[in-house]
């Protein structure tokens, strides 16, 4: 629902907006340009703009996965 994508735009502090719809009812969507990287926890580890290179960005998903070390039960 509409709610629920404000509210994940919000914990993930995302920028989103509806552009106005053209003559057929289409309307692009403006948006933060960000990759989240999640853990099998669910938790975000780490977060990739535009400035990345994709070698950069394969290297800390590489070092992300061989470290991963799940939280200990709450």
């Amino acid at each position: 629902t509409p709610e629920h994508v404000r509210a994940a735009a919000r914990a993930f502090r995302v920028y989103v907006s509806q552009g106005p719809p053209d003559t057929d009812g289409d309307y692009v969507v403006d948006h933060s340009v960000l990759t989240f990287l999640l853990g099998p926890d669910g938790l975000v580890r780490d977060c990739y703009g535009q400035s990345r290179t994709a070698e950069e960005l394969a290297s800390s998903v590489r070092r992300h996965m061989e470290t991963y070390e799940p939280l200990p039960p709450g």
